[in-house]
């Protein structure tokens, strides 16, 4: 029984994350970042796909100011957190 509980719980909350280049963001992500974040450098970007819904993931730094974006799947800005340098090398594997 808890051998399945734990399959089901994996396929509800399944999400798939995949790194991309700095050059495959969507035009209004990199648009956004330069206009907002001027100096910053993108550190890691990801697609996410959870369940059907895809969001981009970015991750930029400038000095010691580490910043996590969030865009919906047009590139549309929907949210920032503050992060350590950590969550900027955060690394997926392929």
């Amino acid at each position: 029984m808890i051998f399945f509980l734990g399959i089901f719980s994996s396929l509800i909350f399944a999400q798939t994350k995949t790194e991309l280049k700095t050059n495959e963001l969507q035009k209004p992500i990199s648009e956004y970042i330069s206009k907002n974040f001027t100096g910053y450098t993108i550190v890691k970007a990801f697609k996410v796909d959870a369940k059907g819904i895809i969001t981009f993931d970015v991750c930029v730094s400038k000095d010691k100011n580490h910043e996590k974006l969030f865009f919906d799947k047009d590139g549309k800005f929907v949210r920032k957190e503050s992060c350590s340098n950590e969550c900027c090398q955060d690394t997926i594997k392929k």
